[in-house]
């Protein structure tokens, strides 16, 4: 049986990501041995974490959570993007890495608009096997039912006993985080595969400084395309990594 893992971006809607997994469980067929989910620290988004924390262990018991706590409230700097898509890198070289993962689904419909670009370019970069949006049409209703349990979501963080506190409150708790599946829409967003080939040069590359041209085997088409996109510059004779390039490289190698 392969080995399934869900890597999503948390915001204050954690009915998102049960909903995605209980698509990947009911429709998909694969049994979800992991789910690693990315949150920054504002209360409620550490409130919709516990709770989609205490609804899968009860739901899907052999799906284990793992929790990963940004360093910061929210992303407000282009500093704190280029942070979290570090951070975001390593959570996918781990998966393959450390957890042996065969299988990784991103789910990018929780979160700021900006970690769910970045995930989803970096799962391309990666080549994981799909990103996911989970679209609920009848939005007002669901909005409604999830606006009616955040005192308790709150009460959840907070309660002492909080797997008990959970199933204390199961009966409103579930029809939110758990609908039907007839009731929302799962979209598998395009994915072109980055080439593992073609990436490994343009880091070279880029940790070289400079690279004599004629030993450059990309097409000049390309290195045009790097240029543009401030990431290096060209002379006649040479390729020099621009300070865009270091950022870019600083994302894959882990450092700030």
């Amino acid at each position: 049986m392969p080995k399934v893992s869900i890597v999503a971006t948390v915001g204050a809607s954690p009915p998102v990501i049960t909903e995605f997994l209980q698509f990947v469980e009911g429709v998909l067929d694969r049994r979800a041995t992991d789910l690693t989910l990315l949150s920054t620290q504002e209360e409620a988004v550490l409130a919709s974490v516990e709770l989609i924390k205490q609804a899968v262990r009860d739901r899907y018991p052999h799906t284990h959570v793992h929790v990963i706590g940004l360093p910061f409230g929210d992303i407000t700097s282009e500093e704190r993007s280029y942070e979290f898509a570090r951070i975001a890198y390593k959570v996918l070289m781990d998966e393959k890495t450390k957890h042996k993962a065969d299988i990784i689904y991103l789910c990018v419909a929780g979160g700021r608009k900006d970690t769910c670009i970045i995930l989803s370019l970096l799962g391309q970069i990666f080549g994981v096997d799909g990103i996911y949006h989970v679209v609920m049409p009848d939005v007002k209703a669901f909005n409604i039912a999830l606006e009616r349990i955040r005192k308790e979501m709150t009460d959840l963080l907070n309660a002492e006993d909080k797997e008990g506190y959970y199933r204390e409150k199961k009966e409103i708790f579930e029809p939110v985080m758990f609908p039907p599946l007839s009731s929302y829409v799962v979209i598998r967003l395009p994915l072109l595969p980055y080439p593992s080939n073609i990436l490994r040069e343009v880091l070279e590359i880029l940790r070289a400084r400079r690279t004599l041209l004629r030993k450059v085997t990309l097409p000049v088409s390309f290195l045009n395309m790097l240029k543009t996109a401030g990431l290096i510059r060209l002379t006649e004779r040479n390729v020099y990594t621009e300070a865009l390039g270091y950022k870019l490289l600083s994302i894959f190698e882990g450092e700030s």
